[in-house]
């Protein structure tokens, strides 16, 4: 089973969509999705019109029309965004019912604010549409932006700052080969030289926005491109993205949108090239096709073979 993990980052989503864009091109799709603040908001626009729709979504976004939204209502309610214009822009032209319906497990990742406990809910959990729509509402509530949803006894909220790489929960579902797309780079630039106190609280600040962005990852047991034996790619942004270029970039405009969305797609296309090509006759992937014979000897994902997968390389069939 192959599974998407897609993280949060708020506008640093725009990362993300573009990564999906990539994904598609080359012919992945996933059998499971787990989605993290705003990687739900790029789930769910890809359910409506595909990736190209999530990026629509964030090149749509301008700190403008957010500025304005913090002003027409009560911040102290409803959170400085206001919950139904973000959430109608969220979720316009999402059929609930079918995502309800879906073959494949689609879950969120929340925090129930009464427990504190971290949990993935979504149409494997939800008894009816209605809930998942919640659920999914919940996941990118992250206050002060947006108030937490009530369901049931729970009290719900983004969960994505607590966990935002759930890699155990894809092995819960069976996964045999993992996406994780994380909007920020967890391994800073490596050219930095200490000079003084105010720099090097510039680099403490900068490692812990990458570590924070990426818990469930940043520690995970990734042994020669596995977890725990399965196959396991993360796409990211360039190590060379600088701390305050990272910052400036999470302000909403066209052109910063814009910048992300190509990032995104190029980390996709790089980390692909790069985690597929380990041998013609161990090559694993359903990019098989896509990118052709192996010319990279170095093995970075399980070399097993899939039953997906069609023939082997010599021409006889897969067990």
């Amino acid at each position: 089973m192959r599974v998407l993990i897609l993280g949060g980052g708020g506008t640093l989503g725009a990362f993300s969509a573009g990564a999906l864009t990539a994904l598609e091109g080359a012919g992945w799709s996933p059998h499971a999705c787990i989605a993290s603040s705003a990687g739900g908001i790029n789930m769910l626009r890809s359910t409506v019109g595909g990736p190209a729709d999530a990026e629509r979504f964030w090149l749509d976004l301008d700190w403008k029309w957010l500025v304005g939204d913090a002003v027409r209502h009560n911040p102290l309610r409803g959170g400085i965004l206001d919950p139904v214009r973000f959430r109608a822009r969220v979720e316009q032209g999402v059929d609930w019912a079918a995502l309800h319906a879906d073959p494949r497990p689609i879950g969120f990742l929340v925090v129930d604010l009464h427990t504190g406990r971290v949990a993935l809910r979504g149409n494997r959990t939800e008894k009816d549409d209605a809930a998942l729509r919640a659920v999914a509402h919940a996941s990118y509530a992250l206050p002060p932006l947006l108030s937490p949803i009530a369901l049931g006894d729970a009290l719900l909220a983004d969960g994505g700052l607590l966990r935002n790489a759930p890699l155990e929960f894809a092995l819960e579902l069976g996964a045999t080969e993992i996406v994780y797309l994380c909007n920020v780079q967890v391994t800073p630039h490596k050219d930095w030289r200490h000079a003084s106190i105010p720099t090097a609280l510039l680099r403490y600040a900068d490692i812990y926005f990458r570590r924070a962005s990426n818990i469930g990852f940043a520690d995970a047991p990734i042994v020669e491109g596995r977890y725990h034996g399965v196959p396991f790619l993360a796409i990211a942004p360039p190590e060379r993205l600088a701390f305050g270029e990272l910052v400036r970039s999470m302000i909403p405009s066209d052109a910063s949108m814009r910048h992300l969305i190509g990032l995104g797609r190029q980390a996709a296309h790089e980390a692909l090239q790069g985690a597929y090509r380990v041998g013609v006759s161990e090559r694993t992937s359903l990019l098989d096709r896509e990118i052709g014979p192996a010319s990279v000897g170095v093995r970075r994902i399980h070399p097993g073979p899939s039953p997906a997968h069609g023939p082997r390389a010599d021409g006889t069939s897969r067990p």
